[in-house]
């Protein structure tokens, strides 16, 4: 079963062969995309954020 992640951007990295990386962005309540790669690939947190729902900031009133 596919983990579910927190928000923010993630760098998914692929282990050997010269690795290779790059970015995405997760949302909330989602999960984590199968890669094509298959194993070998992880994905690793790089800019934690906030879902504007939770934000007090933004002032929704569905927290």
């Amino acid at each position: 079963m596919a983990r579910q992640h927190k928000p923010g951007i993630y760098k998914v990295v692929k282990e050997g062969d010269g690795g290779w990386c790059f970015q995405v962005t997760c949302v909330e309540s989602e999960h984590f995309p199968p890669t094509r790669s298959g194993k070998g690939a992880h994905y690793e947190l790089v800019h934690p954020a906030t879902h504007t729902h939770r934000h007090d900031e933004i002032g929704s009133s569905d927290k």
